[in-house]
């Protein structure tokens, strides 16, 4: 049993097409996965930056300590301008590195927020294309299948009964 030209193009063409649903469903998934990745990236930038940030402020409150003993044990009041300027110079040190520390966990998050929006457009382009694809496949296999016409075509009854039509033929009419 064979089968004729058009039914094994329309054949082919949705094997195509699921084939192709399939691949779009896979990249999918995997732009997802890429997603949830980049989430989970962000929000350990993010603690990341609040424990250095916490390190930073703990070790200035350890030399604000220990310069505060170094004045006392030495019997200097807690107002002279010495222990006063180090105090200051330790808070000013400590809210650089604090505001280094915010800088760079933004920049981090920017690149991943970009890293999402690169992912999440190409997955739209990529899904469209996908169906542009099947469309197109779809369109082809019609017209493919229109413009086949064996030569003969019966319309009912047998040849010998004036029922043939030749499309190829100029001389008849349907």
């Amino acid at each position: 049993m064979s089968a004729d030209p058009v039914t094994l193009a329309i054949i082919s063409t949705t094997i195509q097409g699921v084939g192709a649903y399939s691949q779009l469903q896979a990249s999918k998934a995997r732009n997802k996965a890429l997603i949830n990745q980049y989430e989970s990236e962000k929000k350990f930038n993010q603690l990341k930056g609040l424990q250095d940030s916490n390190d930073v402020l703990e070790e200035a409150r350890r030399k604000r300590k220990q310069n505060l003993a170094i004045v006392a044990g030495s019997g200097y009041s807690d107002d002279s301008g010495s222990f006063l300027t180090t105090q200051a110079e330790i808070d000013r040190i400590a809210e650089r590195d604090i505001r280094n520390i915010k800088i760079n966990v933004l920049r981090g998050e920017s690149k991943l927020d970009s890293a999402i929006y690169t992912t999440r457009v190409m997955g739209k382009a990529e899904k469209y294309g996908t169906y542009a694809k099947i469309g197109a496949a779809a369109f082809s296999t019609y017209s493919y299948s229109q413009s086949y016409k064996p030569r003969g075509q019966y319309r009912g009854g047998m040849q010998s009964d004036g029922n043939y039509y030749d499309p190829y033929d100029p001389g008849q009419t349907e």
